[in-house]
């Protein structure tokens, strides 16, 4: 009987200790709210909608593991799949996790991840866009999305990459990162490849980043850089931002899109934050003054929170945007503006899991 017991508690140790070197993590966030907007057809009508895939954050249901390795090393992964509150369908029906991913090793050597994953741009500009990516719909026209970008490459602009490898060091405070997304196309291995260097600066009260990222798609030559910084301290927080992205075309003509943006953020009691930002889109054709890209964007939002839990916000937000040119008439992430100047007022809850 004694022995009995005595290999129950060893295999009882063991197994606690197995339990302990690795997990897996169910996660999400499900968000819901309603928003007026003002300009969305030619006739000048306003519209009331519900956030499809989330306002305040986006939605998402994930899956993340790691296990112990030993040695300092770990391995782990993420799975995230994006979903719609308002019909409860998938953001992409063709792609189950559109969100991540990917699966990696982390030891003395650093960070590598393999898979599809957020782009060095978008990690390094989410250290100084002033909503920390908070919604995205309505402010991420400049936040880590390239204009120029083909979707069908990325699946969703410059934010996230098929095939990607992502290397990452971390120095104290400094962070240096490579990135290496595969084009996989026959006979050309330099064909839809993305290449990245991002270095990120950490040191309390401050942050300071900046990413450098080239590809080739299909022939066009982009090269897409961003640099910016924070300021955060009792419970203020100031950052500002600049992207510019030059793109050749094939048939040797020129674009070039800059962004850039300021924003402040202030902790007003434990449960109440608000938060101002103003962005600005330019673009152009160099080689033709007249082209349809020819405009710019202007972009200010106000918007304030209320913790009901560490888990649940209800949030509130108003926007204006101004518009000049090419982008008058065009459909932006939000629908259509057909008039210079577009408003919109949003409100809603949001809840983590």
């Amino acid at each position: 009987m004694k022995k009995s017991l005595l290999a129950f508690a060893i295999l009882s140790a063991f197994a606690a200790t197995a339990s302990a070197q690795s997990s897996v993590t169910i996660y999400g966030s499900i968000d819901a709210g309603l928003r007026r907007q003002t300009n969305v057809d030619a006739a000048g009508n306003s519209k009331i909608s519900m956030g499809s895939n989330g306002t305040y954050n986006s939605n998402r249901l994930g899956f993340k593991g790691i296990e112990d390795l030993g040695s300092g090393m770990n391995a782990h992964f993420v799975l995230e799949s994006g979903f719609n509150t308002a019909t409860g369908s998938y953001d992409s029906p063709t792609v189950a996790f559109n969100r991540s991913a990917f699966v990696g090793v982390t030891g003395d050597f650093g960070n590598l991840d393999l898979g599809r994953q957020y782009s060095l741009a978008f990690k390094t500009i989410g250290t100084y866009e002033p909503f920390n990516y908070k919604f995205p719909a309505i402010t991420s026209p400049v936040a880590g999305v390239a204009l120029f970008f083909p979707a069908t490459f990325s699946g969703g602009g410059a934010t996230r990459f098929n095939n990607d490898a992502q290397y990452t060091a971390v120095f104290g405070g400094l962070r240096a990162s490579l990135e290496y997304a595969l084009g996989e196309v026959a006979g050309d291995n330099t064909r839809n490849t993305v290449k990245a260097v991002a270095l990120t600066y950490t040191t309390s009260p401050f942050n300071v980043g900046g990413t450098y990222m080239s590809t080739d798609i299909g022939g066009f030559k982009d090269k897409y850089w961003t640099l910016g910084g924070a300021y955060s301290a009792n419970g203020l927080r100031i950052s500002a931002g600049y992207v510019k992205e030059t793109l050749e075309t094939v048939a040797h003509v020129d674009f070039e899109q800059k962004s850039y943006w300021g924003g402040v953020s202030y902790v007003v009691t434990p449960q109440i934050e608000l938060t101002g930002a103003y962005y600005v889109t330019d673009s152009k054709a160099f080689t033709n003054p007249a082209a349809i890209i020819n405009g710019k964007r202007k972009n200010l939002v106000i918007a304030g929170t209320y913790a009901l839990s560490k888990r649940t916000n209800f949030y509130v937000e108003a926007d204006n945007k101004k518009l000049t040119n090419a982008f008058v008439g065009t459909t932006q992430l939000l629908g259509p503006i057909n008039n210079g100047t577009q408003n919109g007022f949003s409100f809603g809850i949001t809840h983590l899991f």
